[in-house]
């Protein structure tokens, strides 16, 4: 095996020639693909160090930085011991490793290559169900609103009466226990969602009562999350409305909606099967 950064147009082509299949389940990789990150590496079969000139050479590709995204479709055909070798002796982590994010057979992979690295387990492990709204799913529910809501999408310019909902929605879904979420944390996240992503909000009387983003849009596919509802106006379907008019939007534009929730977050997982959604595998995500 070896690791090889991705850096000229060629090899960025080839990573989409390689992720096009497995998409559903690495949006956020896909979008850093699509950015051209460059912090991508590809992990190769051979331990030549020249790029294959064909997808069916590589075993995955990584995005290294802080929190490590992936794909790497086969793990059986890798060694945790050889790859954490690999990532040492190649100097291309070059930050320290705070989480990583995937589906759960590479998270499992990942994470006893990075603990041989650092000689300690991640702190905190969190199981998901990935969903996706099938190809055929074209007609989506209608959701009714009651009079005075209405649904808006967000600009820069709402920063200030989202930064509640956003801190709870952190709080609640987010945070490692044990470390309180700062609002200088959720003003940047904020920012970065409605500066980068497709954002909505439920208004009640004017005030909003729940949002919902994407948090990745990739080549093919959107990743939907961030959905929040205060407490007090839950079971009103407003999450169910808000996920379905980010469906509708990435549908419009030949997307194909996906997202992961908790295992054990049944009223979510009700919801999304509600609206259409079917799981679809595992997802992982680990704190270090």
């Amino acid at each position: 095996m070896n690791l090889i950064p991705v850096e000229r147009p060629e090899d960025f082509l080839l990573a989409r020639q390689f992720l096009f299949p497995h998409e559903e389940s690495c949006v956020s990789l896909a979008s850093l693909v699509r950015k051209k990150s460059d912090k991508l590496v590809f992990l190769t079969k051979s331990e030549n160090a020249v790029i294959p000139s064909s997808s069916s050479h590589l075993l995955g590709i990584l995005n290294l930085d802080s929190t490590i995204y992936y794909c790497i479709p086969d793990t059986s055909q890798i060694n945790a011991g050889q790859l954490a070798d690999l990532l040492n002796s190649s100097g291309l982590l070059k930050k320290q490793v705070r989480c990583i994010s995937g589906e759960k057979s590479g998270s499992e992979l990942l994470s006893k290559s990075i603990n041989l690295i650092y000689k300690t387990e991640a702190a905190q492990k969190y199981l998901y169900k990935m969903m996706k709204l099938p190809s055929s799913k074209t007609e989506l529910p209608a959701q009714d609103l009651f009079n005075g809501d209405e649904i808006i999408r967000c600009t820069e310019n709402d920063m200030e009466r989202l930064h509640q909902l956003q801190k709870e929605y952190m709080k609640e879904e987010v945070a490692v226990p044990g470390r309180q979420i700062t609002d200088a944390e959720v003003s940047l996240m904020l920012r970065q969602i409605l500066k980068n992503q497709l954002c909505f909000a439920m208004l009640t009387n004017g005030e909003p009562a729940a949002k919902a983003n994407t948090n990745a849009i990739g080549f093919n596919c959107v990743q939907i999350g961030g959905v929040y509802t205060q407490p007090l106006y839950r079971r009103n379907g407003y999450a169910a409305a808000l996920v379905t008019a980010l469906c509708k939007r990435a549908l419009r534009a030949s997307k194909h909606p996906v997202l992961f929730v908790k295992e054990k977050n049944t009223p979510a997982l009700t919801l999304y099967q509600k609206i259409g959604f079917e799981e679809c595998g595992g997802y992982e995500i680990l704190y270090y």
